[in-house]
């Protein structure tokens, strides 16, 4: 399977094919993801037969840059609704990040210090392949380049110190961390998510148990507005995140700790917060 990433590169983002190796620098065929994704099929079969020598050293940059939106579902997981004490959606529950909040495999993540309860959402993440509109969910995985690991941090104390709304606490500066690399054509149907903090396993699911599939949720955005080739979209976390544990159990994040993600088919997205 194909999988491709980015680096720094004279201060920008660039192509890098992902090998167990370590990674080869693609810029030459692409430029950057969102070059390999417009790019179509002949771009993608040369990225797929490259050969070269890998990076001695590389600094990942988030996996996709450059794309129109950082879209989220919340509440996609029966369990995770459940832990929380929301009742189950009726139809997916979405709101948004800015671009503003993407950061990379490996990147220390600051938190703010005026808030105290921070948690993960480990997540599957879909990078839109090709624009798409008012697509039947028959037709939908057409539209989908790829499947990279996300993990939705939260700043609790400030997601509910506003009647609940959902975009302030989930979209400070670097709290949609993506990677390490984008799975091509991935299928997303059931994979194994899991996520650990300081190694202590929190959240152990398999992408079969999201209450709206990825073909049902690209046809029902896509019947609203048009996505976008380089979008991404976090399908939502399971079970097991800290909000839903009880007071006296609660275990927010705090600078120090190291979060990793782990996507069946695509590896394991690793970040420290300070």
């Amino acid at each position: 399977m194909l999988r491709l990433t980015q680096f720094w590169k004279d201060g920008a983002p660039a192509l890098g094919v992902w090998t167990e190796e370590g990674v080869i620098d693609a810029s030459a065929i692409a430029g950057t993801m969102l070059g390999a994704i417009q790019g179509g099929g002949a771009v993608l079969d040369r990225l797929a037969a490259l050969k070269g020598p890998v990076l001695e050293e590389a600094r990942f940059a988030p996996v996709v840059t450059g794309g129109d939106k950082i879209l989220c579902i919340g509440r996609n997981y029966k369990d995770h609704a459940e832990e929380c004490g929301r009742e189950l959606p009726g139809a997916p529950a979405l709101f948004n990040k800015f671009r503003s909040a993407l950061a990379a495999h490996g990147q220390e993540i600051v938190l703010p210090r005026e808030y105290k309860r921070y948690d993960y959402e480990g997540e599957m993440v879909a990078v839109i392949g090709k624009p798409c509109r008012n697509v039947p969910r028959e037709r939908a995985m057409e539209y989908v380049f790829g499947m990279t690991c996300g993990n939705d941090l939260t700043a609790r104390d400030l997601q509910y110190a506003r009647a609940g709304q959902w975009l302030m606490g989930k979209s400070l500066d670097n709290f949609a961390p993506v990677g390490p690399c984008v799975a091509v054509g991935l299928d997303p149907g059931d994979l194994g998510i899991t996520t650990r903090v300081n190694g202590e396993l929190r959240q152990n699911s398999r992408t079969s148990k999201l209450i709206f599939d990825l073909p049902y949720l690209i046809a029902d955005l896509s019947r609203h507005f048009t996505l976008l080739p380089g979008d991404l979209l976090f399908t939502g976390t399971p079970e097991g995140v800290m909000q839903g544990y009880p007071e006296d159990k609660k275990q927010w994040l705090k600078p120090g700790d190291r979060v990793e993600v782990t996507l069946e088919g695509v590896g394991t997205l690793v970040n420290t917060l300070a």
